[in-house]
């Protein structure tokens, strides 16, 4: 009898939830597209059809692409919407959406022919029972023969899982693709990236402003050509790291790869194992930087009937909280740019700060917060590094007799400093084209 009981609860679930959770994946997936819309401004929907079901229902919603300054695209997706509560031994939820581009008949046998499916790349999105979501964008192994001895294109399975709350107040991404490669035997050229990874998270903290973490990577990019000549770069990085303490946020960029090499540095003798562009925007008005991305947000969704008369009013509100950012002592960090070489590193290093702007100063120009800035860089390097670069030599020695940089043991170092309208580069006073000579030396 007990076992009976079990059955017939079984049957429940997989045969009559279905039907009932039916109504609420309609609820939800309209909800699921509301709030993607509000989180993303350059989306529209124009258009949805729903066609209900028992164990699964469709859908058609027609998407207007939208840019700032471009009239509307519109793309119109099917969505195959499977109820819950379990979603075909996949997971549990309210319903999982299959998406499709919706493509002109002649240009999807174009597609099959091509990529031997219909679908190379499968776009599901599971719906929770709390209101949350993760959206799959996934694709098999496969090999491409491309017509008239063009070349092969493989590459291996590969996927990537973006995950958001209810109302899309968090969002965190993963994913990878292990390998891309092209080869063409007849021109001999090759292509190939291996491990190309991302890793991110980001949490809202006002209005359309989120904290946001980003790595992204991959392990080697590498070309060669019929001469055999190879360009190759390793461990290719970009991460953005937030920070905010309630009053003021923070954004690090770092941008850089390990070795490089290819034809031009080996012929010029120069090694390259890093390099790097690192930056930091500090004392950014969290409020301020809120507003700032609302009017950015905003300039998406206003008419584009005419886009030369439309430019004032789609700028104006984003250049209004970019001038306020001003107000606040944003300060611009060059952690270093530069590269690594078996001689050395070469690094530009220093900040760049705005301080005590006023109203006044921005209805004024340009000219006038070039008395607030205050600048401090620092650029140091060896010689022999220097040497190596393409008229590197004459170069060094036009610096060090113009007293644009100094001789320090084996590198050449250059300071910058401009505060209060003065300009100096290594202590001394240096006139600025259009703003003034420096004061006469004595004889």
């Amino acid at each position: 009898m007990k076992k009976l009981v079990v059955a017939g609860l079984f049957v429940v679930l997989l045969v009559v939830a279905p039907w009932g959770i039916g109504k609420v994946a309609e609820q939800r997936v309209d909800q699921w597209l509301d709030q993607l819309v509000e989180a993303a401004p350059y989306l529209v929907v124009v258009d949805r059809t729903y066609t209900p079901g028992w164990f699964r229902s469709e859908q058609d919603v027609t998407f207007e692409v939208l840019g700032p300054f471009t009239r509307a695209l519109r793309v119109t997706v099917h969505n195959e919407i499977l109820h819950g509560p379990v979603l075909w031994f996949s997971a549990v939820g309210v319903a999982r959406v299959n998406s499709q581009v919706v493509l002109d008949p002649v240009v999807r046998k174009e597609v099959v022919k091509l990529f031997g499916a219909e679908d190379p790349v499968r776009v599901s999105t599971r719906i929770g029972f709390f209101g949350g979501a993760t959206t799959t964008v996934s694709g098999d192994a496969r090999s491409v023969h491309s017509g008239n001895d063009m070349g092969n294109l493989t590459w291996d399975e590969f996927e990537l899982d973006i995950s958001y709350s209810k109302k899309f107040d968090s969002v965190d991404i993963v994913g990878d693709w292990p390998r891309v490669e092209f080869h063409d035997d007849t021109t001999r050229t090759q292509f190939l990236m291996s491990d190309l990874t991302i890793d991110g998270k980001a949490r809202r903290v006002k209005g359309d402003l989120y904290n946001t973490d980003l790595d992204f990577a991959i392990d080697e990019l590498r070309v060669s050509g019929a001469d055999d000549a190879v360009a190759e770069i390793r461990d290719i990085h970009y991460v953005i790291d937030t920070q905010d303490d309630g009053d003021f946020m923070s954004i690090a960029t770092r941008v850089g790869s390990g070795k490089v090499r290819g034809a031009v540095l080996e012929q010029k003798g120069l090694t390259l194992n890093a390099v790097h562009y690192d930056f930091t925007l500090r004392r950014l008005h969290t409020a301020t930087l809120a507003r700032f991305m609302g009017a950015l947000k905003d300039s998406y969704t206003q008419p584009k009937t005419n886009l030369a008369a439309n430019s004032a009013v789609l700028l104006d509100p984003v250049a209004e909280q970019a001038f306020e950012l001003l107000k606040h002592d944003p300060e611009f960090v060059i952690d270093r740019i530069g590269i690594e070489t078996p001689d050395g590193a070469g690094y530009l290093k220093g900040v760049i700060r705005l301080k005590g702007v006023t109203e006044r100063d921005l209805k004024t120009g340009a000219l006038s917060l070039i008395a607030k800035l205050d600048v401090d860089l620092r650029f140091e390097a060896p010689q022999k590094m220097l040497e190596k670069i393409e008229g590197g030599t004459s170069a060094v020695t036009l610096a060090v007799d113009g007293g644009y940089a100094e001789r320090v043991g084996d590198k050449l170092v250059s300071h910058i400093e401009f505060h209060e309208g003065e300009l100096k580069i290594n202590g001394k006073v240096q006139g600025i084209p259009g703003l003034g000579a420096p004061p006469a030396r004595p004889e």
